[in-house]
């Protein structure tokens, strides 16, 4: 049997929309939680009242994390505002709580990207951590959000660090799609249009991807800048959406589940630096080595972080260990692989990466 989460259920995008996001949020709610992190406040005040024209809201800040602990404690608040709506704004954290928390609550969800990062804000699942920000689980939530609302101006002015984050986040969904599928005889209608997503949305990030940051650097909102964006939202939400667990994560998501379980990684890294560097173990693990050197050389391009050591790390006999038993932890992405993988596979195969990526520490 067939049971996808493809889509949201209305897909709003535009620059300069957020003053108006009040009109489209009050034709399905009445009564709405807000939550967000307090350091954005400034940054969405004409969201938020755009909103407080057009609907009741009560303003909930975001703890930082999302964890079953900060979901429940949200899902409370929402029926103590006895609210028909949950809106975040936000990264990838508040919009994957938001997500989890309007679930349970059973009320509408409505997803404010403020960066885009990951695909968060579309995907109908959860990446939920630990209280000590370990990557815990996927939590999946069985609907896409009913709204999701995109102000491109506010994500174009974001520093460009989470753009970057994005692309080698959204490159993940072609290398860990190809590594999944590419011995699947028979593919399905959905798999193959799925794979042709990956694919269109890893060569275009190839193609415009170093224009894109020269762009954003320029105060430039170039055609390029916009496809970018929409890749990373749009198509990589719809990847996962259309193609189903053949076109979700694999060893590289599992590679950067294992680096969470450092206390530094929530205050220095960004999901997909890390993933990036999953993406080399991913790469060398399926032998892929001409599209390695592609990813390599274009990571340098757009000074995106190289390695272990880019990320900030310099891990010891013992610190790899713990990483690659948390990458392996039972029900991880990196079961997925369509082979099998044990302890020294791992290990030899991030200590391949990082000496390929060393050669780009001194460039």
């Amino acid at each position: 049997m067939l049971n996808l989460f493809i889509a949201p259920r209305n897909y709003i995008s535009g620059y300069d929309i957020l003053k108006n996001i009040g009109n489209e949020i009050s034709k399905i709610s009445r009564e709405a939680t807000v939550l967000y992190d307090k350091n954005i406040e400034d940054i969405i005040v004409f969201g938020i009242n755009s909103l407080k024209n057009k609907l009741n809201i009560k303003i909930e800040y975001f703890n930082g994390d999302c964890t079953h602990k900060e979901i429940d404690r949200v899902v409370k608040v929402i029926k103590e505002n006895k609210s028909d709506c949950i809106i975040g704004f936000g990264g990838g954290k508040t919009m994957d709580t938001v997500k989890a928390a309007g679930y349970k609550a059973d009320v509408k969800i409505v997803t404010v990207p403020t960066i885009a990062a990951t695909c968060a804000s579309w995907a109908s699942h959860s990446a939920v951590y630990s209280d000590t920000g370990a990557s815990y689980e996927y939590f999946n939530i069985y609907k896409n959000p009913d709204i999701l609302y995109m102000d491109k101006k506010i994500i174009f002015e974001a520093p460009k660090r989470y753009i970057i984050s994005g692309i080698q986040d959204t490159l993940a969904k072609w290398i860990e799609t190809n590594a999944y599928t590419k011995n699947i005889k028979n593919k399905n209608v959905e798999l193959e249009i799925a794979i042709y997503l990956a694919k269109k949305a890893y060569n275009e990030i190839l193609k415009y991807g170093k224009k894109v940051i020269k762009d954003i650097e320029n105060k430039n909102y170039s055609e390029e800048v916009d496809r970018i964006i929409e890749h990373i939202i749009l198509t990589a939400g719809l990847i996962g959406g259309i193609g189903g667990e053949a076109c979700r994560a694999v060893a590289a998501h599992a590679i950067n589940n294992g680096f969470t379980i450092f206390p530094e990684y929530r205050e220095n890294n960004l999901h997909g630096e890390v993933v990036g560097f999953g993406n080399i173990v991913q790469l060398v693990l399926d032998k892929e080595y001409d599209m390695l050197d592609e990813i390599l050389e274009f990571y340098h391009s757009i000074n995106a972080p190289i390695g272990i050591k880019g990320l900030g790390y310099d891990l010891d006999d013992d610190k790899l260990k713990r990483v690659i038993n948390k990458a392996m932890y039972k029900g991880d992405t990196i079961w997925n692989s369509p082979y099998k993988v044990d302890f020294e596979m791992i290990k030899n195969a991030i200590l391949e990466a990082e000496e390929l990526c060393s050669k780009y520490y001194i460039k």
